[in-house]
């Protein structure tokens, strides 16, 4: 599998949707979840990516306590940029503050904004996507 998956929110019920949601499009996409962004984020530095896997689309919820999501990626943007290719990462909010929405958007990292909740249609258009940009196997 080409493709796999980082979960980031203070939410369990948000994990479980999501999770059930990437599953359903496809069982085999391997799933991490973590309910605080700094140990995602030391996950992310801490790890040999799996050379099986060309991309990891990471669901970033932007308001959390502790590390929010604006300041998960800051310091995801201080990462060597071979590491930082392999993501995808994707905000996840349920803000209709146009200044959240302007920053978030504004980082370099972040490709696209989804609103809450996520939904399975979601999941098929971004997995189709990334699957084109990236001439990803994904079947």
């Amino acid at each position: 599998m080409e493709l796999s998956f980082i979960i980031i929110d203070d939410t369990e019920l948000d994990h479980f949707i999501a999770r059930k949601m990437i599953t359903n499009a496809n069982s085999a996409f391997k799933v991490n979840s973590f309910l605080d962004a700094q140990q995602a984020l030391n996950y992310i530095i801490a790890n040999d990516m799996d050379t099986s896997i060309k991309v990891i689309l990471i669901f970033l919820d932007i308001y959390m306590p502790l590390m929010n999501g604006f300041e998960f990626v800051e310091e995801f943007e201080k990462l060597d940029q071979a590491i930082k290719d392999k993501y995808y990462i994707v905000a996840l909010t349920s803000t209709i503050e146009m200044s959240d929405i302007n920053r978030i958007s504004s980082y370099q990292d972040v490709r696209e904004k989804i609103t809450k909740p996520l939904m399975a249609d979601d999941i098929r258009v971004l997995i189709n996507r990334i699957a084109t940009t990236f001439n990803l196997t994904v079947n």
